[in-house]
This record gives structure tokens, C-alpha cells and sequence, in this order.
């Protein structure tokens, strides 16, 4: 089998999200958002556009995204992204201001139940979910602010012995 090689670079990969009440009550002139980058112009956001793979994410009218609730574990990029706009691309953690090596999380397990949505999804940075959440075990707590949270130590048992 014969191997193309090219030295054109990839396209580009452009997420649109849309909020469909505001797009709707303004017939597209606002509720449209490219996903946050590097601030380009008209025309170099055209040229982008020409060829670049374009990705649409929408939002309902009460702010939530897609839900796949139990057929997927994973979230879909589409989702991945869409969450990662809405945390402002940094991690979920109390205190923690890290945009780097950022993972979605469930807050109730998958394997317990949990829904690939919006509502049950954070972003976490990779040491707070690789390190505090599986190695460690500390449990994810909702800070009352919707998107922040905060760790529980994990529960220890009577001493054996």
C-alpha cells in the first residue's frame, strides 16, 4: 500500500459555539463565539475558514450542551471543548489557575452511574485529576460556585491490627 506524504500542513481545526437563543433572537448576528485563540483579523479569519475543519457545538436556551448521558464515557470533543470554553481553559480546582494538560472528569464516576454532560463533567488539570483524584483518592465536592470545586480527603478505615 502506497503512503501519501504531503508537505501541506493540516487544516486548521475552528469549534463554533452557538447559543440558539441568542443566535435565534438575532437571527445569527450575536450568540456566536470561535472558540478563544489567538486574535486574527477578517481576512485571516476567512482564510482560516476556507479550508478548516469547522466544528459546530450548540447551546440550548438554559446554557446546556450536548448531553450523551450513558452512551459514552468519554467525552466527545465536541463536549471537551465546549466545557473547556466554559471553565476559560483552566482547571476546576479551588486555587488552581493551570490552563496546561487539562482532563474531563466525572463527578460521580461513570462506572457508578454517572452522565457524559454538561452538569456532571469538570476540567481538571492533569496533577489535580491524575494525582489528588485517582492516586490519591480524594473525592470532588461542587464549591457553590457551579464550575469550582473543591477535594475531600478520602475516608480511613479502623486501624487493623
Amino acid at each position: 500500500m502506497e503512503r501519501l506524504v504531503s508537505d501541506d500542513a493540516p487544516p486548521a481545526q475552528i469549534t463554533v459555539i452557538v447559543d440558539t437563543k441568542d443566535a435565534a433572537a438575532s437571527n445569527g448576528l450575536t450568540g456566536v463565539m470561535v472558540e478563544p485563540g489567538a486574535r486574527v483579523g477578517r481576512e485571516t479569519l476567512q482564510a482560516i475558514l476556507c479550508d478548516a475543519i469547522t466544528e459546530v457545538t450548540a447551546r440550548d436556551g438554559a446554557g446546556r450542551y450536548l448531553d450523551y448521558g450513558r452512551r459514552r464515557r468519554t467525552a466527545p470533543l465536541a463536549l471537551k471543548r465546549a466545557l473547556l470554553a466554559e471553565a476559560r481553559f483552566t482547571c476546576a480546582a479551588d486555587g488552581c489557575i493551570s490552563s496546561r494538560r487539562l482532563q474531563i472528569h466525572h463527578l460521580i464516576p461513570w462506572a457508578e452511574g454517572g452522565e457524559t454532560n454538561q452538569d456532571e463533567l469538570v476540567v481538571l488539570c492533569w496533577f489535580h485529576h491524575q494525582v489528588i483524584v485517582h492516586e490519591r483518592g480524594f473525592k470532588v465536592v461542587l464549591h457553590p460556585d457551579r464550575r469550582r470545586i473543591r477535594f475531600r480527603r478520602p475516608e480511613r478505615g479502623p486501624p487493623t491490627g
